[in-house]
Order: structure tokens, then sequence, then C-alpha cells
């Protein structure tokens, strides 16, 4: 009687040991997706925006994109189809609108921007008015932009092309380094002369 009861516990262990583990491999795949695997970001969101300050509390730069990646380890956040205003570091007005397909800012905050990359100045008294390339860096610290890249600059009276950028947005200068082919377009200067009076 005690052999025929010892067989039949052990085949309800083992029963119920097949079933606990069967169990545990059905789990497997759900919790293999909660788990964060090398490489991926620690945080992704999407039609997000944020808005940095400076350590005076000015506004420096706002960021909105149709999706946001952040990885922890490299301090980096990746953007898809961005929309960047830079920011006065004076009168905390909007002086830059950056758009593109895709970009990334560094922990020492770098700005890599790939596809359709654009900047426009936002305001009409600039001498340097937009920037396109394919491929643009900027420093969000210093706002000098540089490309190794086909660009085309418009400013004041006259559009640019070359291939290769230095430049600096605040101060309204860029540079091109090679094969630069620049188009002068006349300027309409529109003065306030007053109309003389007629009298009969």
């Amino acid at each position: 009687m005690n052999k025929r009861l010892n067989i039949l516990l052990f085949l309800i262990v083992v029963v119920l040991a097949g079933w606990y583990f069967s169990q545990q491999s059905d789990q497997d795949p759900q919790l293999v997706q909660l788990v964060k695997r090398e490489g991926e970001p620690e945080y992704t969101g999407n039609k997000m925006d944020t808005m940095v300050y400076d350590i005076k509390g000015k506004p420096q730069y706002f960021a909105e994109a149709q999706e946001v990646k952040y990885y922890e380890a490299t301090e980096r956040t990746e953007f898809i189809k961005p929309l960047l205003n830079l920011f006065n570091a004076e009168s905390s007005l909007k002086d830059w609108k950056i758009t593109a397909d895709y970009a990334e800012i560094s922990k020492e905050k770098i700005l890599n921007l790939k596809g359709n990359v654009k900047i426009e100045s936002l305001n009409k008294d600039t001498r340097l008015n937009y920037i396109q390339s394919q491929i643009l860096t900027v420093d969000l610290s210093s706002y000098d932009v540089y490309t190794d890249s086909v660009v085309v600059s418009k400013g004041m009276g006259f559009i640019t092309s070359g291939k290769g950028l230095k430049g600096n947005l605040k101060s309204q200068v860029a540079t091109l380094l090679e094969d630069v082919e620049t188009r002068i377009e006349p300027s309409v200067i529109q003065s306030k002369s007053s109309s003389p009076n007629i009298q009969n």
C-alpha cells in the first residue's frame, strides 16, 4: 500500500511540476517585452514637446516632435520630424525655427539634423534669412552651425549655394566653403516721403 501511495504522490508532484514550468514558459514572452534590452531607449513618446531654460531661467530652446526617444547611457535624445525654436538670450523672443526629418541632441547640447534641414529666421530684419541642407549641426550653447553637405543660404539681397558651411546664428554669419555660387537680388528700399500738397 505504501508503494502505491508513494508512486501516486510522485506522479502528482511530476504533473504539478510540469504544469508549473509550462505556465512559466507561457509568461516568458510577456516578461521579455517588459525587460529593456541593451541599446533600446529608456523612454519613448509620441507628439511630445519640451522647453529648455538656461541657468538664469531664460528660454534657450523649444522642441517638439512626432516621436522622441531618450537613451540614458549616452544621454542622447532622438527626434523624428522635429521642430525647434531657438530663443534670443537677451530678449527671450524666438529667433530661429529649425525643421528636419530627424534630429538628435547629445549631452554636450550638439544638435545633429538630417533630411530636409531648414533653419529660418523669425526676425525680418536679419541679414541671414535661411539655411537649407540635408545634414547640419548646431551647437545649442554657442549657436555655431556647420556642415560638409551641399547648402543653400539666403540673406538680405542674395542667395548662395555651395558645399560645406561654417557660421553662427547669433552673429548672422554663414560662410560657404567650396563650389560657391552667389546670385545677387536687388533690394527694394521704401522711403516714407510725404506727397506734396496740391491746392486749388
